[in-house]
């Protein structure tokens, strides 16, 4: 690809990746949604689907893509613990199904059925670590450097609205709780007659007794108004 290709298809997956960011997305889901498609309509090349995959937590991820079989790919690579997009979040670089890898048959085989060329995935990485991954799948054959050149450019970029979007979620979260609290709060303070701060020390006091969050404590009082509503159970 010529310089002046990736620098134009960089611009025009910035400005995609900008308003997904401004969009303030609900969840990783939708931030994986919003990169699968801002990827695909960015970058000039043939034939070719974009999944992304995200990290929640050490056992959870999140997946989207631009077709139904490029996401049963990667899905697929997470129940065989192998492929391109496993072995780019666990060795952190860019992986083309081309390189030498544990890559069971069962995949090469769906590859081939969904008649893609090849498939390269990079990482996005964030403080050092992988938080989710790029995936790349060409029908037509191409250029294997072109392909990791354009797959980490997005990669690179998708890391930035990445990290974006979890401290707008957050946020967001941070404010639900802190609005939560505020509630529990005047409904003890309005029912046993006591100031803000006991109130919150009794809070305090009971999720440290019940080993719950402190949020999940205050949404129990807040819910719990006729006494019906099953305890929180502990962290």
């Amino acid at each position: 690809m010529h310089p002046r290709d990736l620098l134009a298809s960089s611009a025009r997956l910035s400005h995609e990746l900008l308003a997904i960011i401004h969009d303030e997305p609900p969840s990783l889901d939708r931030i994986a949604a919003g990169l699968a498609d801002a990827a695909a309509a960015a970058v000039p090349l043939p034939d070719h689907d974009v999944a992304v995959t995200l990290r929640v937590d050490r056992t959870r991820l999140v997946r989207a893509a631009t077709t139904r079989v490029a996401r049963e790919l990667v899905t697929l690579e997470g129940r065989l613990g192998a492929g391109p997009t496993v072995q780019a979040l666990d060795e952190i670089r860019v992986v083309g199904s081309g390189d030498r890898g544990p890559v069971p048959d069962a995949w090469s085989d769906a590859v081939a059925r969904a008649g893609y060329h090849d498939v390269v995935a990079a990482p996005v990485v964030i403080a050092g670590s992988a938080a989710g991954a790029v995936t790349l799948h060409r029908r037509a054959p191409g250029d294997g450097e072109d392909d990791r050149e354009v797959v980490a450019l997005i990669a690179h970029q998708a890391a930035l609205v990445v990290e974006a979007g979890r401290r707008l979620l957050q946020l967001r979260d941070a404010v639900a709780s802190r609005d939560v609290i505020g509630q529990a709060k005047g409904i003890l303070m309005s029912r046993y007659g006591i100031d803000a701060a006991t109130a919150f020390g009794r809070l305090v006091e009971a999720s440290q007794d019940m080993n719950v969050k402190l949020v999940d404590i205050a949404r129990w009082y807040v819910t719990d108004q006729d006494g019906t509503a099953p305890a929180p159970r502990p962290s």
